[in-house]
């Protein structure tokens, strides 16, 4: 039985790093901030405006400690600004890298060559959807143990 408490344990330290990393890569690695410092050939508006996802993501992923529902924003603003990141580097990659007008020739390019990367976005996913799910669940059972208004 200790053992199988102790796997609880480094499970729940687990999911304290995964929510800790993503929302330190949203709030410090986005590329939205290096966009906003040099690459003035972007709309600027749509930078602050991925920045500012980024940014109400990590901080409510952080919040999910003290109020999961604002946790659960987070998790739902942090699959949106990844997948917003995707849909942007196959953009890229199909104006800056191969000229092309084809979305599917640039998405097909991605796949042939850029696996390790894709591996990394997944990754990224399933570290987002965890915690969407986390803060859920934290959530229901805080409305569960909430005493009955009189």
């Amino acid at each position: 039985m200790e053992t199988f408490l102790k796997y609880l344990k480094i499970e729940g330290i687990g999911g304290h790093v995964i929510r800790i990393s993503l929302a330190c890569l949203l709030l410090f690695g986005g590329f939205t901030k290096l966009k906003l410092i040099g690459a003035l050939e972007y709309s600027l508006f749509w930078a602050i405006l991925l920045a500012g996802i980024e940014t109400f993501a990590a901080f409510g992923l952080l919040i999910h400690y003290k109020k999961p529902l604002i946790g659960l924003i987070g998790g739902i603003l942090a699959i949106l600004s990844i997948f917003i990141r995707v849909v942007f580097s196959i953009g890229w990659v199909r104006d800056h890298l191969l000229h092309t007008d084809s979305f599917l020739t640039a998405l097909n390019s991605i796949f042939g060559i850029y696996n390790n990367g894709l591996f990394h976005i997944a990754l990224l996913f399933g570290a987002a959807i965890y915690c969407l799910g986390n803060s859920y669940k934290a959530y229901i059972q805080e409305r569960i143990t909430r005493p009955w208004p009189h």
